[in-house]
């Protein structure tokens, strides 16, 4: 096909000056920092301005009170459908990421040897020049696939990606497959698409492990509460008594690993009882015969003893769930992958809720709705000429390609199979705390010759990288829109509130920039106005109006039964919710989900679980002093019977080891935690010296994680490592990449 392209020509593609002088001398990387000149800030407005909250997932809406061009305050848009007029600790704490004295300020270049913190300040145009001569050298040496783009969820992360296939590189790799992954596969190889959960209207609501109350997500978390208020019942099946678990009507410390057996028990339950829709299931649904065969094996009984929950109240909870029909609902959960088998546990619980008749009506699993957006015509990449590294077409060829895997992409790349990668190009991601092994993660750095990150703050990875290029925050700048789908959709514009400071930037004029210097400017020929006046044109509001409101929603309401109509058709291989998947079936994978028993604990041994709290992202808040006073959840959370066997007073700094690595913390002596397990804190045990708050504090949970992940999406698999507990000062043993038993992953790691 011949296409002919002007500086402004087409494909169509979703809305998915020097500054200052150069430094010369060489000095610690912490001394930048303590720069706290906002010389940059020559803006006096002062107003309120509607915009999007930016530190997590959410997008929650936000008005910011701006005096004399500094943020006073940040408060809740009382009408968003999303936010629901609530704003969380993080979202007020949005102002301290601005003014945080240890954020990225200037582009750095390291000096020293990686690791070691000696960087210097360098102009933008030194710091892109050189970014740019090192790209062109790895292209012409080995191929654009030798660069390695790696991303993380935002509204300018597009750019980025646009970049990477402009560059050339097929290997892009994302955070869904460290979050999730399972979940979303296993939803939409069931319904066709990826259902929201109705938790307003829910009479009687199932949570395995989903600790919404602190892992927060909006509507969900707030729908949640109101369901509660209105005397909803909530179970909870969690080796944690999470803050969740305490809110319940009833809380079932489940043997980690085994929620997938309670699951097919619920079914089988179901249907025994004949308590499943008949007429649904039969208009709607496809392999129910199979399946009525399939669970006559696992019985309450069976479940009971895999589970380590009483016989008697799995069946109570089958009980008042089924007595609530079609009221309840078996909440599916986010976060990433328990263990190897974690798509198929997702894919029960869809079954549970499809023959139940839970399905697109109030208070059920409903698909979410999305407003369209104009579509901005820029000049398109071409496809890249090599194959992915990871492989995935092959290896996992139901996951999402653009997504990647990163597990096994590391693994190809340790391997140089079928390739080397030289370059590693990251936006907005913290691989050494979000990757589990880290020992391996620092093996693929060691064969990089650039690493750049893009971020607002020096994180472990960007501490250890070559170069960091200081992206403007979430308040600094303007996005594109962003079509949030759910129950009630709406359309978020995040706009720019203060001039950004120090000399911070927009991903979006870091990669035009970036573009330019390496004669791929056509790619990039629009401006954010642009995008926004293309993205807005399918509105029936104006962007000023939009401007002014910070969000628009059709004001529908939560609509239900669309997909109950005569002649719809799911968007899966028989045109109906499959029970039995015939695509995992094609695919060589089981079509119905089979329970596998988890490890044995090996004895002296405990499973090793992950949290969140309420008051952090991941691995990116930690230095946020605002949240740390909030809390600073740095402790491994061990149950009081275990810490009277080890001998382990509250507060006693532990060694814990497991095969890929050891660490060392504080203790919280807690009945809240199954006596199997210990619990760590994720995002802690951060090794960069430019985090002078978060240095330092707790464990990073990642140095202890092996190389684990669900068969079918290749998301890591979080909860299948086993840790023992060792006293203080336990001498280390050195680590052999990639072999187990081994020791702590020290920064400065590593080397070049």
């Amino acid at each position: 096909m011949k296409y002919e392209f002007g500086r402004r020509s087409f494909m169509k593609v979703s809305g998915c000056s020097v500054l200052g002088a150069i430094i010369g001398s060489q000095f610690k990387f912490t001394s930048a920092f303590a720069d706290t000149n906002t010389n940059d800030l020559p803006n006096n407005f002062s107003g309120d301005i509607h915009t999007h909250c930016g530190l997590c997932v959410n997008k929650c809406g936000v008005v910011a009170r701006v005096e004399n061009g500094r943020i006073r305050k940040l408060d809740p848009i009382l009408d968003h459908p999303k936010s629901k007029g609530m704003l969380c600790a993080k979202g007020n704490a949005g102002i301290q990421a601005v003014y945080d004295p240890d954020r990225l300020k200037y582009p750095m270049i390291r000096v020293g040897k990686r690791g070691e913190g000696k960087w210097r300040r360098a102009t933008w145009d030194e710091a892109l020049t050189y970014v740019a001569d090192k790209l062109t050298a790895i292209k012409e040496k080995y191929g654009p696939e030798s660069v390695l783009f790696s991303s993380t969820e935002g509204f300018q992360e597009h750019f980025f990606l646009h970049f990477a296939e402009a560059y050339g590189s097929p290997n892009t790799v994302r955070h869904p497959t460290l979050c999730l992954a399972s979940v979303n596969n296993a939803m939409f190889n069931t319904f066709g698409t990826v259902p929201h959960f109705d938790l307003k209207n829910a009479k009687y609501v199932i949570f395995a492990g989903a600790n919404r109350l602190e892992s927060l997500l909006t509507p969900d978390t707030v729908d949640m509460i109101d369901g509660k208020a209105s005397g909803h019942y909530h179970v909870v099946l969690d080796p944690r008594f999470t803050v969740t678990a305490s809110k319940a009507n009833l809380w079932v410390p489940i043997k980690p690993g085994t929620d997938l057996a309670f699951a097919l028990a619920l079914i089988h339950m179901i249907i025994k009882e004949n308590k499943y829709d008949k007429t649904f299931v039969e208009k709607y649904t496809y392999g129910f015969d199979k399946l009525v065969s399939h669970v006559q094996k696992y019985t309450p009984e069976w479940a009971a003893s895999e589970t380590g929950i009483p016989v008697e109240t799995i069946y109570k909870i089958g009980k008042d769930f089924m007595s609530n029909l079609p009221r309840s609902v078996f909440y599916s959960g986010r976060r990433g992958s328990w263990n190897e088998n974690d798509t198929q546990f997702r894919r029960a619980i869809a079954i549970v809720n499809a023959i139940s008749g839970c399905w697109d009506s109030e208070g059920g699993a409903v698909p979410p709705r999305k407003i369209g957006l104009g579509e901005m015509l820029i000049f398109p990449p071409d496809e890249p000429e090599a194959e992915r590294i990871d492989n995935v077409k092959n290896e996992f060829p139901l996951a999402n390609r653009k997504d990647g895997v990163y597990l096994t992409l590391r693994e190809h790349a340790l391997k140089e199979d079928p390739y080397a990668l030289k370059g590693w190009m990251i936006y907005k991601q913290n691989p050494l705390q979000s990757v589990p092994n880290s020992q391996k993660t620092y093996e693929m750095m060691k064969k990089m010759e650039l690493i750049v990150s893009i971020d607002i703050i020096p994180n472990d990875t960007a501490w250890e990288g070559d170069v960091m290029l200081p992206e403007a925050t979430y308040l600094e700048r303007t996005d594109p829109l962003h079509s949030l789908a759910g129950l009630e959709p709406a359309v978020a514009l995040r706009q720019q509130v203060i001039t950004p400071m120090y000399e911070s930037r927009p991903n979006l004029d870091i990669m035009k920039e970036l573009a330019g210097k390496l004669d791929l400017s056509d790619y990039f020929d629009f401006t954010i106005d642009e995008w926004l006046e293309a993205q807005v044109e399918e509105l029936p509001i104006g962007l000023d109006e939009l401007k002014s409101r910070g969000f628009y929603a059709d004001d529908k309401g939560r609509i239900f039964g669309n997909t109950r109509k005569e002649g719809y058709r799911f968007r899966t291989k028989t045109g109906k919710i499959e029970l039995y998947s015939e695509r995992y079936a094609e695919k060589g994978y089981d079509p119905l989900p089979i329970y596998h028993r988890p490890k044995d604990i090996p004895s002296g041994s405990y499973i090793l679980l992950t949290s969140r709290y309420a008051n952090y992202t991941h691995s990116s808040l930690q230095n946020n002093e605002w949240l740390m006073a909030v809390g600073m959840h740095d402790k491994a959370q061990i149950n009081p019977i275990v810490a009277k066997k080890h001998g382990i007073k509250q507060g006693d700094i532990i060694t814990l080891r497991s095969s890929y690595g050891d660490v060392e913390l504080p203790v919280l002596i807690t009945d809240r935690v199954h006596t199997d397990v210990i619990c760590i804190p994720h995002g802690y045990g951060h090794t960069s010296k430019g985090l002078n708050y978060a240095y330092n504090k707790g464990a990073r949970v990642s140095d202890l994680l092996g190389t684990y992940y669900d068969k079918i999406t290749g998301n890591a698999a979080m909860h299948q490592d086993f840790v023992q507990i060792l006293p203080k000062g336990t001498p280390h043993i050195e680590q052999v990449p990639g072999e187990q038993q081994k020791s702590k992953i020290k920064s400065g790691g590593v080397k070049g």
